[in-house]
């Protein structure tokens, strides 16, 4: 008999890779090893297409039920999950639609499914209590140096279609006759707490500014984001709306550094 963690990667093999053959010999007991084996494979497989399905409810709305579950059905035997999470399983599933030959000619649907992702993501975060204005003014000499940590469930994303347009169309079940949709650049804040989220664009310089302070960089950098998308930028201002807006939770000076 070889040690477990032989018997477990060969299992692993079996069930995830579907590759039987080294473990076969290694089950005893009932008449039909393989057949068990077979029913293991089926509700492991099942049970990932399932939970990626409910993870993209609007993807499956855009190219309909067959196509969805025919995509997520190649994806699980292409990619299994590589990480004990099952909520954060689905992550690279917009990547694989771009490639499915069946999809081809739904240029904007990476970016649609993406921004589903995203919303499914942010949707599960919780709130903390927001920073006032007044930390900022304690470190008024050192701004361009001081990072802002922010809300869990912010996000931003940046498409070369309108995709929310569609997410709108989705949520609001007011899909018309026809729709015609024209590549056109668009840049989003995503916002979730607590099962609800939403998404608002945002012009191209306020959405540097954001999404630099949203990942962990200074003040200094998030301006300069700014100022190279609009020399004309108000960092003051925008500083203040994004702080006011309740997004920011927390500051880290010079002096502190940043939590591992």
């Amino acid at each position: 008999m070889p040690p477990l963690s032989e018997v477990q990667r060969l299992l692993r093999d079996a069930i995830v890779g579907g590759k039987p053959s080294a473990i076969m010999p290694l089950l005893v007991g009932g008449a039909d090893p393989a057949g068990r084996l077979a029913i293991h494979r089926r509700h492991y497989e099942q049970s990932l297409l399932t939970a990626l399905v409910d993870k993209f409810p609007g993807t499956t709305w855009l190219i309909g039920s067959p196509a969805m579950h025919a995509a997520a059905g190649a994806f699980v035997r292409h990619r299994p999950p590589t990480a004990p999470c099952i909520a954060e399983y689905g992550e690279d599933f917009p990547g694989f639609l771009a490639g499915w030959d069946e999809l081809s000619g739904l240029a904007y649907l990476r970016w649609f499914a993406e921004l589903e992702w995203l919303l499914v993501r942010a949707a599960i975060a919780v709130d903390v209590p927001p920073l006032g204005l007044q930390s900022l003014a304690d470190h008024r000499d050192q701004l361009a140096d001081v990072a802002l940590e922010s809300q869990p469930g912010l996000r931003y994303f940046a498409s070369p279609w309108p995709v929310d347009e569609l997410m709108t169309l989705y949520l609001t079940d007011a899909a018309p006759d026809r729709y015609v949709l024209s590549a056109a650049a668009v840049w989003l804040e995503i916002y979730g707490t607590r099962g609800a989220m939403r998404f608002d664009r945002l012009d191209r310089s306020e959405f540097m500014f954001r999404q630099a302070v949203g990942t962990g960089q200074t003040l200094g950098v998030a301006a300069e984001r700014a100022l190279e998308a609009d020399e004309s930028f108000d960092i003051g201002a925008a500083l203040q709306r994004f702080v006011m807006a309740g997004l920011a939770t927390g500051l880290r000076s010079p002096q502190k550094p940043r939590p591992l």
